[in-house]
């Protein structure tokens, strides 16, 4: 194999192999070594196509630009030797040769030999052509779904399987693929209508998902990506590149069952500047247990944003918010809810509110195609500012919260004298209903 290589357009193609190829997590020695390496094939019409695989869950397949073939051919180039020469060399034209399992870099004045090896041990990567076509979207809008849906997922773990993961579910009937992901605590849930052919679920390890993301050609926004799968592998075109994914053999939780339809009090409020203040905050929550932050909500006030650790401080803050519904206070990890936020993008967000010690849900202010939805932490009272700290921040805000429960005592009290009395009232109209008989008078005096 003979190739004449330009080396600006060339690197694109090898840029995308080379971080597949060189992203290997397991294995021995040598088959970490096996897998830096990238098959090249060279056909007689003068395409040049690049295989790469982590020996795991992803391989790639790429046609190059920047390609004249002098002779066909295939070979494994090393990543560690070709890599570096090509682009570290000073001359745009490359000619690469393999022959014999002994390769030669020509660039310039530099001409470096190296040892290659044989293409029956470069492993055998899954084909598309056993795969059937599920659906087809815009790049952008497929990267924006795997950004948001996978936002909740953690490193994977042995067990359960479904942590770790990022479902892609597809209906033929909606037209739509969503994309999920959890860790217990969390879920996130982003959803695109596009062409779908078929209902199915996909499920992908979350690290695999991400860095397909890294490697697609974010800049070529006008280009659509069609996925298929036949079951235990899932693919990804686009362009003329080919990004394949292992599946996990898993099944995920039925996620609707987790989301409620409760809403006790809602906040609209700048993404930007709340993540700036949780930011502020986090200086003193990361010290306390968990990272948590406090949030007390009352309708048509602001914001207060407060944590506390005990033997280092206490921090407060004040945020122009849109608050409706009731008064709460509300505890989270301040990490998960900056995870969240980070994800939503830019403008205001929306937040619901199921109840003090019940989930809230994430949206963008004007768009509810991703839900982020988080568990609270509960507070304790290491967690929580006295009396007098809040008063210094908000002097009306405890008086608020004690007219509240004062309010609620009182509507209680008044409730139980209800129920009293509509029993007596229900006893003396039993009673009128049905009245005793008159007894006879026994004869007095006067009668006789």
């Amino acid at each position: 194999m003979k190739l004449n290589l330009i080396r600006e357009k060339f690197l694109k193609a090898w840029q995308i192999a080379e971080r597949v190829a060189g992203n290997k997590t397991s294995g021995t020695k040598a088959e970490k070594d096996l897998g830096s390496t990238i098959l090249f094939t060279a056909s007689e019409d003068g395409i040049l196509t690049l295989e790469a695989t982590d020996l795991k869950t992803s391989s790639v397949k790429c046609i190059a630009q920047g390609v004249e073939v002098i002779e066909k051919g295939s070979a494994v180039i090393p990543v560690s030797v070709a890599g570096s020469l090509i682009k570290k060399s000073q001359d745009e034209n490359i000619t690469l040769e393999v022959n014999e399992e002994r390769g030669i870099i020509i660039s310039g004045k530099n001409r470096t030999r190296f040892s290659t090896p044989t293409i029956n041990d470069f492993p055998e990567i899954p084909r598309s052509e056993n795969g059937e076509f599920i659906c087809r979207m815009a790049l952008n809008d497929f990267i924006r779904l795997i950004n948001e849906g996978s936002s909740a997922s953690p490193k994977p773990t042995d067990f359960p399987k479904y942590i770790g993961t990022c479902l892609l579910r597809t209906s033929a009937e909606e037209k739509i693929i969503k994309s999920i992901s959890t860790d217990g605590r969390r879920l996130a849930l982003s959803e695109i209508h596009c062409e779908v052919t078929k209902d199915q679920d996909i499920i992908l390890p979350s690290p695999a998902a991400k860095d397909l993301i890294k490697n697609l050609p974010a800049e070529k926004v006008d280009c659509m990506i069609d996925i298929s799968t036949d079951g235990d592998t899932a693919w990804f075109s686009v362009d003329n590149t080919e990004f394949s994914v292992r599946l996990v053999e898993t099944s995920f939780p039925a996620y609707e069952r987790i989301l409620s339809d409760t809403n006790k009090t809602t906040m609209i409020i700048s993404r930007t500047e709340f993540l700036a203040a949780l930011d502020r905050i986090e200086v003193i929550a990361r010290e306390n247990v968990g990272n948590v932050a406090s949030l007390i909500l009352e309708p048509e006030k602001n914001l207060v944003l407060t944590a506390k650790a005990v033997d280092h401080g206490t921090a407060s803050e004040l945020l122009k918010a849109e608050i409706s519904g009731s008064i709460m206070q509300i505890g989270f990890s301040v990490g998960l809810l900056q995870d969240g936020l980070q994800v939503l993008g830019q403008g205001d967000v929306k937040i619901e509110f199921s109840g003090q010690e019940e989930q809230a849900r994430l949206y963008r202010s004007n768009d509810d195609s991703f839900l982020y939805m988080l568990m609270p932490a509960r507070l304790s009272r290491e967690d929580i500012l006295d009396e007098e700290e809040i008063k210094e921040l908000r002097p009306d805000l405890v008086e608020k919260f004690e007219s509240e429960q004062n309010e609620q005592a009182v509507n209680n009290n008044n409730d139980n004298n209800n129920n009293e009395n509509n029993n007596e009232n229900n006893n003396d109209n039993n009673n009128d209903s049905n009245p005793e008989p008159e007894s006879e008078s026994e004869p007095g005096p006067e009668n006789i």
